[in-house]
């Protein structure tokens, strides 16, 4: 039994596929075992597997034409892992050679995690890198804003294989999948979301610090065909974290997606134009449930989301100008800031979703 199983979904991933490949056999850990799941390709893929299986007795192809999109593909490669750890790999990325070491220590550092991620480096389909691709670190931070964003990479994740058995973790599929009214499914878009941030806010999910992967951004990536999908469905998965969250705390449930910022925007949510009474509901529920919110770092979390309680840019470039030299903006909530003002002001609509429910809040 190796060490890390690797999972790497493919199809029709012959342009980057060998390097993706040579990445993981570069690493400085040798203990490993790489599954291509084979999603059903027509080019050269099986081909290039071929070679590179008889030169590493380490990589085996396992072909799955008839699995039910990247959900069902890696719900097959799941349920094939026999090592301690098993690591998420794309065809088109590439690991760095410490990533396995990297993340072995941190399951040795951190032994309640069940699945952990890490940073990574902005890469274009020349290979070239462009920066880095950060992501929050740590199990309180990441806790705290998977109601707001995916604060994860998914093809940088790793899952301690224990836990997939104890919780029967699957892509697309709520932990509560026996509970007809806590359970949902998302089969096709925002899966690793809803997996990785279920077990985020039960504080079993972190991100490390370390650079661990060069995450390859080109024109055929799926977040860039289906980047309206993408959103919606990510709307939807933050709703279902904050009512599981609600739940077990026993406080009133509360929409947070007025304030999240998936995609590095914002969303139209029904025809509202002003969420300051869903912001003050979602901050005193969220007072309530204590825990990471109780923390300065919790209270500089709600300050912040406070920024989006309306879409008038001017209004709204004040309050985050207001927040800057005490809340210390990540990249990424600089970049919301500038791409919603440029939106507004170029009167460009912005992707919408129903209002919250009302039988739900």
């Amino acid at each position: 039994m190796a060490l890390f199983d690797v999972l790497m979904p493919v199809k029709n991933g012959e342009a980057y596929l060998a390097q993706a490949i040579n990445s993981v056999r570069a690493q400085t850990v040798a203990d490993w075992r790489l599954l291509v799941l084979d999603h059903g390709s027509t080019d050269g893929t099986l081909d290039i597997v071929a070679r590179l299986a008889a030169q590493d007795r380490r990589i085996e192809l396992h072909p799955f034409p008839a699995a039910q999109g990247l959900a069902g593909l890696l719900n097959e490669g799941l349920a094939l892992v026999q090592a301690p750890f098993a690591m998420r790999m794309d065809a088109d990325d590439e690991c760095l050679p410490e990533r396995m070491a990297a993340t072995q220590r941190g399951f040795e550092a951190h032994p309640g995690v069940s699945v952990l991620g890490a940073q990574a480096l902005w890469m274009n389909a020349q290979g070239v890198v462009s920066g880095p691709m950060q992501v929050p670190c740590g199990r309180d931070q990441v806790a705290r804003q998977a109601l707001f964003i995916n604060p994860f990479i998914h093809p940088a994740m790793c899952f301690r294989s224990a836990a997939i058995q104890a919780h029967s973790l699957r892509y697309g599929r709520s932990l509560r999948h026996n509970d007809a009214e806590a359970g949902i499914e998302m089969p096709s878009l925002a899966e690793d979301y809803l997996l990785f941030g279920e077990l985020a806010i039960r504080g079993e999910a972190l991100n490390l610090p370390e650079t661990v992967l060069r995450y390859r951004h080109h024109a055929g990536g799926v977040s860039r065909q289906k980047f309206q999908g993408q959103l919606q469905a990510s709307a939807t998965v933050s709703r279902h974290l904050a009512r599981q969250l609600t739940r077990h705390a026993g406080v009133p449930s509360f929409d947070p997606v007025p304030f999240a910022t998936h995609g590095e925007t914002v969303l139209q949510v029904g025809q509202g134009t002003d969420y300051r009474e869903a912001y003050d509901t979602m901050h005193s529920s969220l007072t309530a449930v204590g825990g990471v919110w109780s923390t300065d770092e919790g209270r500089r979390e709600l300050a912040w989301r406070r920024v989006f309680v309306n879409r008038n840019p001017w209004g709204l470039l004040a309050r985050a100008t207001t927040l800057w030299p005490t809340c210390r903006p990540s990249r990424h909530e600089l970049r919301t800031v500038r791409n919603v003002v440029k939106q507004r002001l170029q009167g460009r609509a912005m992707v919408g979703v129903p209002a919250w429910p009302e039988a739900l809040a």
